[in-house]
């Protein structure tokens, strides 16, 4: 993929994932709406942001985009010998697009390396840690799958769980003196577990390095952080009977401590998750309208564009580059002599070289003048007077 490729594919997904970014801030508006299917609706915003590919879909937002620009697919193509005078030009703007890749995987690169010792860090604070007093009875007592461990880690840590496979969590050992507040941490914890927010958090990790340079990302990412972690709150105060202001303490005090991973009470947002959960408890669950409204979102989000055969479009051609190609090459179809090859001129011209170059010869010709002769170029198009970029008409 060349880097003029690649930058312009991260800008058309940056447009696609702004618009996402705006109808999930309306969608998620209030209190109506679970944190849990907050969170959803946020990462699926994230996820069009990490996904550069999506089967195509006939109702999705990328198709829409691709519809009202009138985005075309390249069709058959046409080598021709282009200009020498562009080749300085082109080789500056060639020159540019390769600057603008490189910062570009720069700026990705700080951001995996940071990532990867952060993530390495809080692995080695939890593997380091000893396992908590009755550990294995504790996390049996909430149901927890075996494969997680409870450690006790840093007194001036708080509560986080780190790792995808083999999750671990780390709580502070003042925390295992407070029965109550030490099973409201790991039913939190646990539900990050159970929802395999790891998952989440990779997926969050890839949009940030491909889009590290764009705030909407850094948004949106923030509010599936926050709406995860309402979310989590929620789960333990239904499944472990709780008392909602023993919890808020609890978040209250933990927010106090440093952070290793992800930690149970980041000081972001904290107010209003305190808020949350001494005020009256949303609905925990949606009907199946809402279920088959969030698949819908799905669909519409991360569903990719058809092609432009698939929408009954026909695709022309026609471009800068091939205008000035083909007034290089045949320099008597400048009728007006004005060193622009004009749509119309390129019609003609490509219209005398079918009249004289027949079907049963066309085998004969070069493959750049057969593909020329066979291209899409004036098929209904709107005549300008000069190039038209990519234009794209209606099927005949």
């Amino acid at each position: 993929m060349s880097s003029k490729v690649l930058l312009e594919t991260l800008g058309m997904m940056a447009v696609q994932g702004t618009v996402l970014a705006a109808i999930a801030l309306v969608i998620t508006r209030g209190r109506r709406i679970p944190p849990a299917w907050q969170a959803a609706v946020w990462l699926v915003v994230i996820g069009k942001f990490a996904l550069p590919w999506a089967p195509a879909l006939p109702w999705s937002l990328a198709d829409l985009i691709a519809s009202l620009r009138g985005e075309p697919v390249a069709s058959a193509a046409i080598s021709l010998t282009a200009a020498p005078s562009a080749a300085p030009v082109e080789a500056a703007t060639s020159i540019g697009w390769f600057a603008l890749a490189v910062l570009w995987a720069l700026g990705a690169l700080v951001v995996i390396v940071r990532a990867n010792l952060a993530e390495r860090g809080a692995l080695a604070i939890a593997r380091r840690s000893p396992d908590a007093p009755d550990a294995r009875a504790i996390l049996a007592e909430l149901g927890a799958p075996r494969r997680v461990r409870l450690v006790a880690g840093d007194a001036a840590i708080g509560p986080y769980v780190v790792g995808l496979l083999r999750p671990i969590i780390v709580v502070p050992p003042a925390l295992l003196c407070e029965p109550a507040l030490l099973r409201a941490a790991l039913l939190h914890e646990l539900a990050h577990v159970r929802r395999l927010d790891a998952l989440g958090r990779l997926v969050q990790l890839i949009a940030r390095v491909a889009f590290w340079w764009f705030p909407v990302v850094a948004i949106a990412s923030r509010r599936l952080d926050a709406a995860r972690e309402a979310a989590c709150d929620q789960r333990a105060l239904a499944v472990g009977r709780i008392e909602r202001p023993a919890y808020a303490r609890l978040l209250l005090q933990m927010a106090q401590l440093r952070s290793a991973g992800t930690p149970l009470a980041a000081a972001d947002a904290l107010d209003q998750r305190i808020a949350s959960v001494l005020g009256p408890p949303p609905r925990a669950r949606l009907g199946l309208v809402h279920a088959v409204a969030l698949i819908v979102w799905i669909g519409v989000a991360l569903g990719g564009a058809r092609s432009a055969e698939a929408r009954g479009l026909e695709t022309c051609v026609y471009n800068a580059d091939l205008a000035e190609a083909l007034r290089q090459a045949h320099p008597e179809a400048d009728a007006d002599n004005d060193g622009v090859l004009s749509h119309d001129e390129a019609c003609e011209l490509q219209a005398e070289l079918r009249r004289s170059a027949p079907e049963n010869t066309m085998s004969l010709l070069d493959e750049a003048a057969a593909s020329f002769l066979a291209a899409p170029l004036c098929c209904n198009c709107a005549s300008d007077p000069g190039p038209t970029p990519d234009a794209t008409c209606a099927a005949e």
